[in-house]
C-alpha cells in the first residue's frame, strides 16, 4: 500500500461505528488556529489524535472534549513535521515524525514523557507507529531500503516482524485488547491492496465484498471478528466498512522474525 496515507485518515473515526442499523451523528470540526486538521485516531473514551497546521508546519495533536492541545509543542513534534496515529484508554499516545535526518520516526508520548522508538534492523530507512493497546502492545510498519513496508509488533521490549507471505507491503493498523492485528498487504504499490488479520498466530487475507480487486484496507480491530475501515467500491470512491469479517478460508502463519530489542532515546 502506498505509505502517502492521507487518503484513507477521514476513515478512521469509524472506530466507533458498530453495526449498520444503529444510527449515529457526525460532528465536522477545526482544531482553533488550523486550517488542516486530519483524525488518525480514537480511543474507547472518545479523545482524537491526529495532525493540524495550529502551529506552523504539520504536528501531532490530541484533541478531548471541548480540549485540543499540540503535542510536544516546544519539542520534538513541535519542531519537526510530526502526526499521531493511536491512542489507548490509558492515553499513551504513538505516531511518527519527520526528523532531521531526513528519515521516519516512531514515537510513545506517555504521562507527559516523549520517547522515540525506531525499529532497531539494519536495513530500516523509517519507522512508523500506528497503534498502541491497553496492554501496551504497539503495532506499526518500517519501511527498507527498497522502500518497501515491513509491518512489526512491538511488545514488551521486542521486536518481531509481522509480514503477510508474499506481499511487497504489509502494513499492521490497528490492534486490540486481546492482541488481534488488522491491517492491510499489497503485491505492489499501484493498489490499496488487501485486508488481512492476524490472531492466535495466525494471518488470514480477506477482500470486503463490492470492493474493487485490491481495494481493501481495515484500519482497527474491536473484536476478533469485528473490523472497520475503508475500502475502494467499483466507482473509485472509498467507503466506511464496519462489518463482521467473512475472511476467506486462506489462514496461513505470518513470517515472524526473532524478537529484537529496539532503541528508545
Amino acid at each position: 500500500m502506498n505509505k502517502a496515507l492521507g487518503i484513507v485518515t477521514s476513515c478512521l473515526l469509524l472506530y466507533s461505528v458498530a453495526p449498520a442499523q444503529a444510527t449515529y451523528d457526525f460532528k465536522s470540526f477545526q482544531n482553533p488556529g488550523a486550517t488542516v486538521t486530519r483524525v488518525l485516531g480514537l480511543n474507547g473514551l472518545g479523545a482524537l489524535v491526529g495532525m493540524d497546521d495550529s502551529i506552523p508546519g504539520r504536528h501531532a495533536f490530541l484533541v478531548f472534549g471541548d480540549s485540543h492541545a499540540s503535542l510536544d509543542s516546544l519539542g520534538v513534534l513541535g519542531s519537526h513535521t510530526s502526526f499521531a496515529r493511536g491512542i489507548n484508554n490509558q492515553g499513551d499516545i504513538v505516531g511518527g515524525y519527520a526528523g532531521g535526518d531526513g528519515k521516519e520516526h516512531g514515537f510513545i508520548l506517555r504521562q507527559g514523557k516523549l520517547s522515540t522508538l525506531d525499529v532497531p534492523f539494519r536495513t530500516a530507512v523509517g519507522t512508523q507507529l500506528n497503534a498502541i493497546n491497553d496492554s501496551g502492545v504497539i503495532v506499526g510498519v518500517w519501511i527498507d531500503r527498497a522502500f518497501k513496508g515491513q509491518g512489526f509488533i512491538y511488545e514488551n521490549g521486542n521486536f518481531s516482524n509481522l509480514q503477510y507471505p508474499g506481499s511487497r507491503d504489509t502494513t499492521p493498523f490497528g490492534v486490540n485488547s486481546k492482541g488481534d492485528i488488522v491491517g492491510n498487504w499489497d503485491s505492489d504499490q499501484s493498489s490499496t491492496g488487501h485486508g488481512f488479520v492476524f490472531s492466535s498466530g495466525h494471518i488470514t487475507s480477506f477482500d470486503v465484498p463490492n470492493a474493487i480487486p485490491n481495494g481493501t484496507a481495515p484500519m482497527a480491530s474491536m473484536t476478533a471478528d469485528r473490523l472497520s475501515g475503508p475500502m475502494l467500491d467499483v466507482t473509485a470512491t472509498f467507503t466506511g466498512l464496519s462489518e463482521t469479517a467473512r475472511p476467506s478460508p486462506r489462514s496461513i502463519a505470518p513470517e515472524l522474525l526473532p524478537p529484537s530489542h529496539g532503541h528508545q532515546y
